[in-house]
């Protein structure tokens, strides 16, 4: 897999890179992360960065073995204002990348509420959010409302919070949909139509018998995703979730052919590791 920009080549276009009106900046940092900024004010953010080699570390035996390597050091985003973890699988809560950002940085962390006390026990007097469905909270500049996942089933702990989280994210009169991990449902459908995003980020791996008798829980695919993305009225549709792990995603060809037969007119992209794209309204 090729990586676009990396390292301290990235970060510099990160640092550089300038909001304007009605406009959002993000850069993929593979698998589901995503980097984040709006106007300097707005702040810079990332969703779900798994930013170390740590799952294939702590398991040499694993399947789950990166096909390129982290795009960044979680240690140069010292200027990071926040992370946003959808839930607690290795690859969206990474603990070895988190605690690193949390070391150089002052960010603010939102995690899905039946997580935040496992979190804290690694995160020493740091700011972090307990993220519940529907409670709006602030990071700067980027308004937040986490909105339930099923993964593959919608699932709460014995308070009633959920264990897997999407986020609805406004900046700079941008709105955006971060799906987290997740299948398409009813519910989902409603909650996110009525936002009206203008970028969804969703997975496109999908799952099938032989991998979830392995224990891999599985995502929309690229079929669901488009059709998702048509009946909610996205206006670019991102594909993630499809890149990092050779065991465990779909054929991004697959999606692009769907989109061209069946939805002409829908604007997405595809990104590569480490690749910057600025949405303009």
């Amino acid at each position: 897999m090729a990586i676009y920009k990396s390292g301290e080549e990235l970060m510099k276009e990160v640092r550089e890179t300038k909001g304007f009106g009605d406009a959002v900046s993000f850069w993929s940092l593979g698998q589901a992360g995503i980097l984040l900024k709006g106007k300097e004010e707005d702040g810079l953010i990332c969703i779900d960065p798994y930013l170390t080699s740590s799952i294939e570390e702590s398991n040499p035996e694993t399947e789950f073995k990166r096909a390129f390597p982290p795009v960044l050091n979680p240690a140069m985003l010292q200027d990071l204002d926040g992370v946003l973890v959808t839930h607690g699988h290795d690859d969206h809560l990474d603990l070895s990348t988190i605690k690193e950002i949390g070391r150089v940085s002052d960010s603010q962390f939102g995690i899905p509420a039946p997580l935040v006390t496992f979190v804290q026990e690694h995160l020493k007097n740091k700011d972090i959010h307990s993220a519940k469905d529907g409670e709006v909270f602030k990071i700067k500049g980027f308004k937040v409302t986490p909105i339930p996942a099923a993964h593959t089933e919608y699932e709460k702990d014995s308070s009633g919070n959920h264990l897997f989280l999407g986020y609805l994210i406004e900046v700079n009169g941008i709105r955006i949909y971060h799906s987290g991990d997740t299948i398409v449902t009813p519910e989902l459908i409603e909650k996110v139509k009525a936002f009206k995003p203008n970028v969804a980020f969703l997975p496109i791996n999908g799952a099938d018998f032989f991998r979830t008798s392995r224990g891999i829980i599985g995502n929309m695919n690229s079929r669901e995703a488009a059709d998702f993305a048509a009946a909610v009225g996205v206006d670019l549709l991102v594909p993630i979730h499809y890149d990092l792990f050779p065991n465990n995603r779909e054929n991004p060809a697959y999606f692009v052919d769907y989109l061209f037969q069946h939805y002409p007119c829908q604007k997405f992209h595809m990104m590569v590791p480490g690749e910057r794209f600025i949405y303009h309204k």
